[in-house]
């Protein structure tokens, strides 16, 4: 089998402000697809690690296969990359590449409303929900691949030695005793930090949730681009606590000694949600495509998101961490499992509203951005003198009135408009 990497330059910033051509992207390879029967052109926010060992297995089953990897960025970038690219096209029309897979929900979600997907073939033995969230689309158009949980990943050596709190809750993060130790990412890049503060929203509410993430903002050092740099803070000690998917804590966990990193997930508000996969509408290569999803759902890609490095069904790197959505292989668990728990036992889940999250995904992360990130110098000044969360919050929009804002948010004028109104008044706010 012949693969080739391709890591996409093409996501220019104008691509988010509407000032250009979005259609551009075509000439760097994203819509110029072989004809060849064997291609497939997957677009992913997954770590190399994760598409390496689901390319081998494809390769064992398919040896004439040529995977394409199509990586524009992380997964806030890739899904704007993608609705870009589909702007205009006509109803049947692709964009040339074949899978989306990975990402979360959220952007499923906004996909399917959008009909950006086509229906798959099955549902290949996923329940319809968990706990209330979603595991599947509608018309079979998305199924969730993994499962995810949320939660806080902490340096236990930093921690005992500087004395600081660890904490059990969202709420804790918001203790100023750990001023300048916590790392966070911008949700406008990163969809697992989307993910974690749309957690921390629903769990506590919208006042109290905005009071909590400006807490975590003072807080912070800074806000980095992608999830994976802020465990890797955590793990190398620049940071003491970050939000983290728990696969991403367990990796590190796993490599560093559980003596010296921990995770916990807050009790009562932890969610588990979907990892899904699908295949986009207009597929230029739909065989290979359909049977890339079926081997990422069968047993076989089922057990390689949990098994051990080296043993068979495992990775051959290292152990990838992963919760399976496929029921079936938590009956019975096997002893080669890293994943110790089943997700469809557990008890105390939160219910999660993913399709209320998915109507202001966009708009909330520009809301986030607006306020706590491009404020955050300020928030930082007013947090260092005095760290009290209520009297610092500030959010210039309710909730329900976020989630009808998010209905206009492909009306580039109005989003942007928009956008530069919540930023003044912040600033006026933090800075007053």
């Amino acid at each position: 089998m012949q693969t080739r990497t391709f890591l996409a330059p093409f996501l220019c910033a104008a691509l988010f402000l509407g000032g250009c051509n979005r259609n551009s992207a075509t000439n760097s390879g994203a819509s110029g697809s072989s004809n060849s029967p064997n291609e497939l052109s997957i677009i992913s926010a997954h770590p190399r690690n994760i598409q390496v060992e689901f390319e081998r297995i494809f390769e064992e089953k398919y040896p004439q296969a040529q995977i394409k990897w199509v990586s524009p960025g992380a997964s806030t970038d890739i899904l704007a990359f993608v609705l870009g690219q589909y702007q205009n096209k006509a109803k049947t029309e692709g964009i040339g590449i074949d899978v989306y897979f990975g990402g979360g929900d959220a952007a499923f979600l906004e996909m399917e409303k959008a009909g950006l997907l086509a229906s798959l073939p099955s549902d290949y033995g996923v329940p319809a929900d968990l706990g209330g969230v979603p595991l599947r689309g509608a018309q079979n158009r998305w199924v969730a691949a993994a499962l995810s949980g949320f939660g806080i990943f902490y340096n236990k050596g930093i921690a005992a030695r500087d004395k600081l709190p660890v904490p059990q809750t969202w709420a804790d993060m918001a203790n100023p005793k750990l001023r300048n130790r916590i790392a966070l990412a911008d949700p406008r890049h990163s969809g697992s930090a989307h993910m974690a503060y749309e957690v921390i929203l629903q769990t506590n509410g919208w006042d109290k949730g905005w009071q909590i993430l400006t807490g975590m903002a003072g807080n912070a050092r800074t806000f980095s681009t992608s999830s994976s740099g802020i465990t890797n803070d955590v793990a190398s000690g620049e940071a003491v606590v970050a939000p983290a998917i728990d696969f991403f804590a367990a990796g590190k966990i796993a490599s560093a000694g559980g003596d010296k990193l921990g995770y916990v997930e807050p009790k009562g508000q932890s969610v588990v949600t979907p990892d899904p996969i699908g295949i986009l509408r207009g597929a230029p290569h739909l065989d290979m495509a359909q049977k890339f999803v079926a081997l990422v759902m069968s047993p076989v890609g089922q057990k390689l998101w949990m098994f051990k490095k080296g043993v068979p069904g495992g990775p051959t790197g290292d152990a990838l961490g992963r919760k399976a959505a496929l029921p079936a292989v938590y009956q019975p668990l096997s002893p080669s499992s890293v994943i110790r728990q089943n997700p469809y036992a557990a008890q105390g889940l939160f219910k999660f509203d993913a399709r209320r999250a998915a109507l202001r995904h966009r708009a909330l992360n520009d809301l986030l951005g607006a306020v706590l990130i491009d404020n955050q110098d300020a928030i930082k000044v007013r947090w260092a003198k005095t760290p009290d969360a209520a009297r610092l919050a500030f959010v210039p929009v309710k909730e329900a009135e976020l989630t009808q804002l998010g209905t206009k948010w492909n009306d580039q004028a109005f989003r942007n408009a928009t956008v530069e109104k919540w930023k003044s008044a912040a600033r006026v706010h933090f800075r007053s």
